[in-house]
């Protein structure tokens, strides 16, 4: 055999191996929907059956003669093309359907992973501009690169954003959601006003439960929901196989709720909450705003004295030292969560064992996309002959 021989067969065989390769990469991901195939089948059957059934039409018309000329003009070709490609068009239709997915990255999401939830103060005086260019912009673009170091780590993240109320998302590996409702949160509308740090941790408890009580029936990275017992009474609340903490950021002092009581719950839970308050200690003007959010002043007492926020430093100490978690204050010339960063690298890893993470390529464009065009051509044939 030749050089060119060999390395002509060596090619092939390259060419083969790749085509075999891309062949056993490409999964479908949403297989519950495979009954959809069904489908295929069905439109030919009806096709066959509209045909006979004009044919049966026709033949009690009378005369074959007649009727001959009368579907003189009709062609005949262009029905059972048109018959073709509309039966093609659905079963692409239906692998697009499927998503079709193939190649894409495989990670490793590590075994170090902790259960986090970030309850963030945005309130109206996360706005004071002690921090360039306010405090609430900059923390938010702080907790944007926290968020991207959790999501290497392997860390599931809960996001609780409150003012006088709380709300959030549950913990989950998701970090691209959480970014979208952080740069969705805007200290001017959230309502109603006050800080609410009780409601806040009794949230971010929550959804540290709920994902316990999750994991504990296999539901792990499912929605969070309750689960009851038959006479309607929460059921005990199970262990959780990570460390679970709350990171507590606040530039105010609790106006609305009991913080203590709540610490107290996370501590028999096992929950570490660590305090960051944001701000100087000396406060900081409260700014007003109007009908439209651009700023209006600041609030003034009766006697027109400006009110101030400031950083309740005792009781965010007290909630750290209750759980077991620690306290920082993160003030305007050194504005970070480097602090932060390091509480968690100090923490005892979770449990929970390596996870592989497949990003796949999604293929249904090369499905869909035929399968219209195959559509509308079999729209675009005539169903009469031209004239002579």
């Amino acid at each position: 055999m030749s050089p060119a021989e060999v390395v002509r067969d060596l090619a092939q065989d390259a060419e083969t191996k790749d085509v075999l390769t891309l062949f056993e990469e490409v999964v479908i991901a949403r297989e519950d929907l495979l009954w959809l195939l069904v489908l295929v089948p069905l439109a030919a059957a009806a096709y066959v059956w509209a045909a006979r059934q004009r044919r049966r039409g026709l033949a009690s018309l009378g005369s074959p003669v007649l009727v001959e000329r009368l579907v003189g003009s009709v062609n005949h070709a262009s029905r059972v093309v048109a018959a073709v490609v509309s039966v093609l068009s659905v079963l692409l239709l239906c692998a697009g359907l499927l998503r079709v997915q193939y190649g894409g990255e495989t990670t490793i999401v590590p075994a170090t992973g902790l259960d986090i939830v970030l309850a963030v103060d945005y309130s109206k005086s996360m706005l004071a501009r002690d921090v360039y260019p306010s405090r609430s912009e900059r923390l938010a673009a702080e907790l944007q690169r926290f968020l991207d170091e959790a999501d290497r780590r392997g860390d599931r993240v809960g996001l609780v954003v409150f003012a006088g109320a709380a709300r959030g998302l549950p913990v989950s590996r998701d970090a691209r959601v959480l970014k979208l409702y952080l740069d969705k949160a805007d200290p001017r509308t959230e309502n109603p006003g006050g800080t609410a740090i009780g409601k806040a941790l009794k949230l971010a408890l929550t959804f540290l439960i709920d994902a316990r009580r999750a994991a504990a029936a296999g539901l792990e990275g499912g929605p969070t929901k309750s689960f009851p017992t038959k006479d309607g009474k929460a059921e005990d609340i199970p262990p959780s196989e990570s460390d679970q903490i709350v990171i507590l950021l606040t530039d105010g002092e609790d106006t609305v709720s009991r913080p203590l009581e709540v610490a107290a719950e996370a501590a028999k839970l096992g929950v570490r909450i660590y305090a960051v308050g944001i701000g100087s200690k000396s406060g900081e003007p409260i700014q007003k705003f109007d009908a439209e959010g651009n700023p209006d002043g600041f609030v003034t007492d009766e006697q027109g004295n400006y009110l101030m926020t400031r950083v309740d430093e005792a009781t965010l100490k007290d909630i750290a030292k209750t759980t077991g978690g620690d306290y920082v204050l993160v003030e305007p010339d050194k504005f970070g969560l480097d602090k932060v960063a390091e509480w968690i690298r100090d923490l005892s890893k979770g449990q929970r064992e390596d996870t592989v993470t497949a990003h796949r390529e999604e293929g249904y464009a090369f499905l869909i996309i035929p399968a219209l065009l195959l559509l509308a051509l079999s729209l675009a044939l005539p169903e009469r002959k031209k004239g002579p």
